[in-house]
Parts: structure tokens; sequence; C-alpha cells
């Protein structure tokens, strides 16, 4: 009978598991669900644009400091959930902040 070789996973693809997982669970929330409809009850348009002069509904709610960027549980908690942190995105610019990098 033929032996099936299961690759085991690498250490950085479960870590990549691990922290996709502890973001969703704080994207999932129902807190980060507040807070994301509080900024854009109080920011609807998107930040970026309004500082080029253009009017654009905002579609998403962005870090400008990763709380992923952190091991530390609780600095982690605090920064997804520091209103002070987030912009009111268009889809546009919410791409290109994640295509050339962080604020």
């Amino acid at each position: 009978m033929p032996t099936i070789y299961k690759p085991k996973k690498n250490s950085s693809s479960r870590d990549h598991d691990r922290q996709r997982r502890e973001r969703m669970k704080i994207y999932n929330s129902q807190r980060w669900r507040a807070l994301r409809a509080w900024k854009m009850i109080c920011n609807p348009l998107c930040e970026e644009c309004e500082k080029q002069g253009r009017i654009t509904p905002a579609d998403d709610v962005h870090h400008t400091i990763s709380f992923m960027s952190t091991d530390d549980p609780l600095e982690r908690l605090r920064l997804a959930f520091d209103f002070d942190i987030l912009m009111s995105l268009c889809d546009e610019c919410h791409a290109k902040k994640h295509a050339g990098g962080r604020e």
C-alpha cells in the first residue's frame, strides 16, 4: 500500500494561521462592530479623499497602527479598539494603504 506524504505545516504557516484567527476574533466581535459603526457615523467620508479635496463615501475602517504589530495580548486589544488610530476610507484608498504600507 502506498504511503501518502502529507507535508507538515512549517512554523511560519502556523503563525500566520494563528494570527489570522486572532484578527478575525477581533473583527467578528460585537465590540469591534460597534466601534466601526461609530467611526463610520463620526466620519462617513473617506479621510484620504478629503485630504485631496474629493468627497467620497467611506466603505471601511482602517487601523493606522496595526493591532497585530505587537505580541503583547493587552496591547493588541488596546490598539484594536483605539478610536484615535482609526481612519474611515473608501475601498480604493483602503486597498492603497495595504498595498503601499502603513502610515
